[in-house]
Parts: structure tokens; sequence; C-alpha cells
């Protein structure tokens, strides 16, 4: 639910990473992948609470692998990505074309 919430606030964490990719916040792939907003009074969340609360189940039904980011963090998921040579193993996505965040 921590990245649920960041995605909520683009402006604090503007970036947002896949696998191999960094986005930003807004970008369509983003949305798409998190799905549309649903606040807290929602069927679709009573429903989650309910199956929480009767079967033990975790799963919100707001499952993505994507990690909302603030600048720094994303300046350390980058920085995590270079290897020992100075090769990346990260993309820049193409749809958004975020900038690099600032390193230090």
């Amino acid at each position: 639910m921590e990245q649920r919430r960041r995605f909520d606030e683009p402006g604090r964490y503007p970036y947002a990473a896949g696998k191999h990719t960094l986005h930003r916040a807004t970008c369509r792939e983003i949305e798409q992948s998190v799905g549309p907003v649903q606040g807290d009074d929602s069927i679709w969340m009573q429903g989650a609470l309910t199956a929480f609360a009767h079967d033990g189940t975790s799963n919100s039904g707001w499952a993505t692998h994507k990690r909302m980011m603030e600048p720094g963090e994303a300046a350390a998921w980058v920085a995590e990505r270079i290897g020992p040579r100075g090769g990346i193993r990260y993309r820049l996505c193409r749809m958004c074309t975020p900038r690099l965040p600032v390193t230090g």
C-alpha cells in the first residue's frame, strides 16, 4: 500500500521504476499498470478488506512491480544499475522521457 500512496503524490515522488526502466510518475505506462484510483469507501476496497479479514489474503488487487520514488531514491536506483566499468543496466522510458535524477 506504500507504493499506492506514493502513486497519489506525483509531485513528491516524480519517478517510477520497473525492473529495468525509469519513468516519470505520470507516465501512461505507469498509470496503465497501476489501474484506476479507488477511494477507501469503494466497493472494491470493501471487498479487499473482506478477503483479508476472512481469508488472510493480503493481495488488495493493487499489485504492481513499479516503484514510486523521490529524486534521491531514483538517483540511488540509477547508481545501483551502473556496472563496475561504467556500463548502464537500465533504460529511460521512450514514452515519457524522464530526466536523469541529480546524483549526490
